[in-house]
């Protein structure tokens, strides 16, 4: 796809980090992913690079091994180490250049996962259901093995090299500022494959996929028409949204003023800043300062929870295709032009959308269902179904333990290989018997059951006229059949098909609950009246 030489990946344009006595700052620079308490990842090659002047010999120490590099025309360096073991044990990264040496202590070796996505993912522990347990455990001492590099959020038109973070161990406040649904992901592996984890949180909220990929695809890829066509839409409509906003935001400081005056609370925020051409979630924006300088790191896989923006027409009904693109361009370019290393199509999970009331009830089950066959279809793709845990409320769902500990049985399963049932049941096929739809399943695991013994919810049935009905659905073997009296000749079936399907019951013996779906494939009407 595209390659790029080490200097147009990574331009000596970065903050300076913090050297040993005698470097010169703009002389020696390591990549900010190279600090105390990071972790370096396992059983593959391990990328460390820099800045230094052009021509200046760098030696990289560590676990034994030693590699030399030469900075290029460009000043950057980068040494590959061999392939390490997983060792809890702190072990220091000594890395020399000239009259300059870089010591990093306190690393780990183990499995480093990416965390991205918008508001769901950059979700704290600290507001999740959990977060009081998590501080104590924090406190004692038991996520030591746990590290935290946490990206800012920034948005920028050309591709960044460099991000202001460092890592950080597992303190109460940090682990309270992490990412929820990342933190208890990494929680849950550490637990299950006893080796050190380290956690890249990469998100922000409210973005649409659109500025999480890569300018080129964004540009030129047919998966990005619609996304094309609709920021076209936005950046020409953007100087009159900016008037009202600032119309809307003069009246809300007067609102503040008055209020605090008057001495009684204000409600509500501030307008929000409409998107625009210079906005941090412009499209590309994220990818290029969040995404981008993370790369060539070694990482096992990403992990992603977002969609709620892609949720509504024109997007949702393209979002696996955008989603391949987006996928398609972290792959390719994250070892891209790196010597010695081939590109690794790495595991890549996603997080099903909720349940939730304010969703929009056309477009949150069809993202949802494009959200399955970007698994189904995809390569090393996965995701896990959380319509369970979701808050009818509130489109940011406290309850992210369950979210975290589903993304690591999966990974568990599918990329360590664990033989462990990983999913809830999956449609599979439908045959007519009798009046009667007879659906079948994959990942039933130790069969299909009812979680509170009562009669399965939320199954639909339609005939020809494509009218949905609620249904009976009874477990039978290895399947489910499903009827109604109001149709007697059933073309489809559709379960768990709305925004907020309350109190699912459908699950496989291990608990794991199933996906929603429909057998059909008959077309949306995005312009008929919300069900």
């Amino acid at each position: 796809m595209r390659f790029l030489s080490l200097s147009a990946r990574l331009p000596a344009t970065l903050a300076a980090l913090t050297l040993s006595a005698g470097a010169a700052r703009a002389e020696f620079l390591v990549h900010p992913l190279f600090t105390d308490h990071g972790v370096l990842q396992q059983e593959m090659p391990v990328p460390v690079w820099g800045w230094a002047d052009p021509g200046t010999s760098v030696t990289v120490e560590f676990a034994g091994q030693k590699k030399e590099a030469t900075a290029d025309d460009g000043g950057v360096w980068m040494a590959i180490l061999d392939p390490l073991k997983a060792s809890a044990e702190p072990a220091t990264l000594t890395i020399s250049g000239g009259e300059a040496k870089v010591t990093v202590s306190d690393l780990l070796v183990g499995e480093v996962w990416v965390c991205s996505g918008q508001s769901n993912m950059a979700f704290a522990t600290g507001g999740s259901t959990d977060a009081d347990a998590m501080s104590a455990e924090a406190a004692e001492g038991k996520f030591a093995q746990i590290r935290l590099f946490k990206v800012p959020v920034d948005g920028k038109d050309e591709r960044q090299t460099t991000v202001n973070a460092a890592w950080q161990t597992c303190a109460p406040e940090t682990v309270a500022r992490f990412t929820a649904a990342g933190f208890y992901f990494g929680r849950a592996l550490n637990e299950a494959r006893k080796v050190p984890v380290g956690l890249i949180q990469s998100a922000n909220g409210g973005t649409n996929a659109n500025s999480w990929i890569n300018r080129d695809t964004l540009d030129n890829d047919p998966a990005a028409a619609v996304t094309r066509e609709a920021w076209k839409q936005t950046v020409a409509a953007h100087p009159q949204a900016m008037e009202r906003h600032q119309k809307a935001l003069e009246a809300w400081k007067a609102e503040v003023k008055a209020a605090k005056a008057e001495g009684r609370e204000v409600k509500g925020r501030a307008p929000r800043e409409p998107l625009g051409p210079d906005h941090v979630k412009r499209p590309a924006g994220h990818y290029n300062a969040m995404i981008a300088p993370l790369q060539p790191c070694a990482i096992r896989g990403a992990l992603w929870y977002q969609g709620e923006a892609n949720s509504r027409p024109p997007y949702a009904p393209q979002y696996k295709d955008l989603m391949f693109a987006l996928v398609e361009d972290w792959r390719a370019d994250w070892t891209a032009g790196v010597p010695g290393i081939e590109r690794r199509d790495f595991p890549f999970y996603l997080v099903q959308l909720p349940n939730f009331a304010g969703g929009d009830p056309r477009g949150w089950p069809v993202i949802r269902e494009q959200m399955l066959k970007f698994w189904q279809e995809g390569r090393n793709t996965g995701m896990v179904t959380t319509i369970d845990v979701g808050d009818p409320g509130d489109i940011h769902p406290r309850n992210k333990k369950p979210v975290g500990e589903r993304l690591a049985r999966f990974a568990r399963a599918a990329t360590y290989g664990e033989d462990i049932v990983y999913s809830g049941p999956i449609y599979d096929s439908v045959s007519i018997e009798g009046g009667k739809a007879v659906l079948k399943f994959k990942h039933a695991g130790g069969g299909l059951k009812s979680r509170d013994g009562q009669p399965l919810r939320h199954f639909q049935v339609a005939g020809a006229d494509g009218r949905f009905v609620e249904a009976e659905a009874a477990i039978s073997g290895d399947g489910i059949v499903v009827s109604s009296p109001d149709v007697p000749e059933p073309r489809a079936v559709r379960y768990a098909w709305s925004n907020n399907p309350e109190n699912p019951n459908f699950v496989n013996a291990e608990d794991l609950l199933a996906s929603p779906f429909r057998t059909d494939s008959w077309e949306i009407d995005w312009n008929a009246p919300a069900p």
